[in-house]
């Protein structure tokens, strides 16, 4: 990573995405906001344990820490505590007009939804789906499509979900950067993180997101990595340059992939006119990459293992 425009962090610590230094804070505030919460934890790398047994993950709130000032620290850790020990609730206590304002759609993992869950799920490629959910801040619900369809059978809960999913890429707290080699700035791609897990479903509204980042499709798509649910990676192919970026961007989705927490895909997509398709083939030229370890490395990437409609796109 020394070629980009980057700081690394100082002493990494092993169990989560900070420094030492970084750790032992969010260790320290950890502990506080649920004594104020009225429970006693003890902290051990990734996750803290109450006196019950029960274990909180802290790799999900590292993340979230890790894309705000120090300043901001004890108000994310504080939600996020509170958000831990507060009861989740059920469809049965949310009234209609909060259900239909926080449905919203989501991007995961086709391999995560069971085989047995039927919710509001349409296919975005071979190894991703959008799902209907209902976002109520610090906590999410994704309902049985019967279970939406019984609280109101006309309403068309994708069609909603969509709206407020546009409504909130514009509005969602963001850090956007851009991130390039130094010798080739042309060669870059931008990166938004957020608070949010919503932050990589943004990208099933790429249009009102790139309207938010000052950026427009030129007619040729857009490369897209997902790799964790707070991230989005994004490059328009507009150019020469975006062909070298890809290569650059494929490295960053990959290498992110395999350290975030809540990850959602390591493949670079190519957005066109609405349909997403994965931009490198396998070996054999066949399906799409399953594996971040087959991703391509770095800039120079072969022509023959491009889908050929991205390379078309990208002139190669």
């Amino acid at each position: 990573m020394g070629m980009f425009r980057r700081r690394s962090p100082v002493r990494p610590e092993p169990d989560l995405p900070l420094s030492t230094f970084q750790a032992r804070r969010l260790y320290h505030l950890v502990a506080d906001a649920f004594a104020q919460a009225g429970v006693v934890v003890e902290v051990f790398g990734d996750h803290a344990v109450d006196e019950r047994g029960r274990a909180y993950g802290l790799r999900d709130l590292a993340a979230a820490c890790a894309t705000e000032s120090p300043a901001a620290w004890p108000e994310v850790v504080r939600r996020h505590v509170h958000a831990e020990v507060s009861p989740v609730p059920t469809l049965a206590d949310l009234d209609d007009a909060t259900l239909r304002s926080s449905s919203v759609l989501r991007l995961l993992p086709a391999a995560l939804l069971p085989p047995d869950w039927d919710p509001f799920a349409e296919p975005v490629t071979d190894d991703l789906v959008s799902v209907v959910a209902i976002d109520l801040g610090d906590q999410a619900l994704m309902p049985p499509a019967d279970a939406l369809r019984e609280r109101a059978p006309l309403l068309p809960w994708r069609e909603r979900a969509a709206d407020n999913l546009r409504d909130l890429a514009h509005r969602l707290p963001l850090h956007h950067e851009q991130v390039s080699p130094q010798e080739a700035p042309d060669e870059g791609f931008d990166v938004v993180v957020g608070e949010s897990g919503l932050v990589a479903s943004l990208a099933l509204q790429l249009d009102a997101l790139l309207d938010r980042l000052g950026l427009a499709d030129r007619g040729r798509g857009v490369l897209v990595g997902a790799p964790y649910r707070h991230q989005v990676a994004i490059r328009v192919v507009d150019g020469p340059g975006a062909a070298s970026a890809l290569g650059h961007l494929a490295d960053y989705v990959r290498s992110t992939y395999a350290v975030a927490p809540g990850p959602v895909t390591p493949l670079v997509h190519w957005v066109h006119e609405g349909l997403w398709r994965p931009a490198s083939l396998t070996r054999d030229h066949g399906a799409p990459l399953a594996r971040a370890e087959d991703q391509p490395s770095g800039s120079l990437l072969d022509p023959d293992r491009l889908h050929p409609e991205v390379a078309a796109a990208l002139g190669i």
